[in-house]
């Protein structure tokens, strides 16, 4: 069972415990790499280039998060004693 968390809660945040979930990470990591760097080519404003980057970042933070929740330590254990 072990296998299956790649993260811990670590007060509001998830910590990767797993290397499953380091390269989750640094996936997402390395998916904004790119497109900050076309943003910020592309852009006409910092404002612009701002609300480009909150959209790409929540967007990727959501799933990161996602991913984080379900297999994280509480959810497992919340649900093997049901």
């Amino acid at each position: 069972m072990n296998n299956n968390i790649w993260f811990k809660k670590f007060g509001w945040a998830y910590v990767p415990t797993n290397c499953i979930g380091i390269l989750v990470t640094v996936l997402a990591i390395i998916f904004l790499i790119p497109v900050y760097a076309a943003i910020a080519r592309n852009g006409h404003s910092v404002s612009d280039d701002m609300y480009h980057m909150f959209v790409y970042t929540t967007c990727s933070a959501f799933w990161w998060k996602w991913i984080a929740e379900r297999t994280s330590c509480q959810l497992l254990m919340r649900n093997v004693f049901k």
